[in-house]
């Protein structure tokens, strides 16, 4: 498969980059990190395992961002949907790994099929989770659609974001096309 990579400090630029404005913006939008979108944008321009660690550095800080800032509870029933957080997250990027690597193109189909699959893979596993530890009411259609809406405009603007820097800073930016190997 071939995909648009990034080589040595510029793809920990990029990871760093999808990372923190997603940490930002989860924080400053009621902590709804869009983890489908970042997990397609991570898929399509870093090896798995990179995209992984960056994936686990994401939820990482978000949970972070819930316990010490905006005070979710310290409960078992709390850290349990925080591990099935982690879980969905995960296998929303192994899908988009999935989808991109059936595919081999990183056309924006590609990565709309991507972010499909991601999302209904995160989403459907943690309804499985709700269904065990509480909290299925939050998966009303209208609660899904505003999540799956806020992971769409996340994802769109920062493919957008990608798209600019590459062309703004290409020395910290630019994709080269590479067989993914790892």
């Amino acid at each position: 498969m071939t995909t648009q990579t990034f080589s040595g400090k510029a793809e920990h630029i990029w990871a760093a980059t999808v990372a923190t404005a997603s940490v930002l913006g989860s924080w400053i939008f009621a902590c709804i990190t869009p983890f489908a979108a970042i997990g397609v944008l991570l898929a399509a321009t870093l090896s798995p395992r990179k995209a992984m660690a960056w994936m686990g550095g994401v939820w990482l800080t978000n949970q972070l961002v819930g316990y010490l800032i905006l005070d979710y509870p310290r409960t078992v029933n709390s850290f349990a949907h925080g591990g099935s957080l982690l879980f969905a997250s995960m296998a929303g990027l192994f899908v988009a790994i999935g989808v991109l690597k059936r595919r081999n193109n990183e056309t924006l189909v590609s990565l709309g099929l991507a972010f499909a699959a991601a999302f209904v893979a995160y989403e459907s596993l943690l309804y499985v989770a709700a269904l065990y530890l509480g909290g299925i009411d939050t998966f009303a259609p209208d609660i899904v659609w505003l999540i799956a809406k806020n992971d769409f405009f996340w994802f769109a603007g920062l493919l957008a974001a990608r798209v600019a820097l590459t062309r703004a800073l290409p020395q910290f930016y630019a994709p080269q096309l590479a067989v993914r190997s790892t």
